[in-house]
């Protein structure tokens, strides 16, 4: 299943566990984020609260992404 998100933590966190980000657009100053193959029980995870993953690593994720962001955006 395709997951597509703005939410940026979300992204990360998804990135962090290894699903496959196939898409990035960017819409004014938002990214949109798809990934590939996402299980909908790992998203449900996230959003009560139960998701772990390694704090380096999903900080990291953030920074990828967000860099990701900015260059998308300033090639536009």
């Amino acid at each position: 299943m395709k997951q597509k998100t703005t939410d940026i933590t979300l992204a990360a966190y998804l990135k962090t566990k290894g699903y496959t980000l196939v898409e990035v657009t960017i819409t004014g100053r938002q990214g949109t984020f798809v990934f590939e193959g996402v299980d909908g029980d790992e998203v449900n995870q996230f959003f009560i609260g139960n998701a772990q993953v390694e704090p380096t690593a999903f900080h990291n994720a953030i920074r990828q992404l967000t860099t990701a962001c900015k260059r998308i955006g300033s090639n536009e």
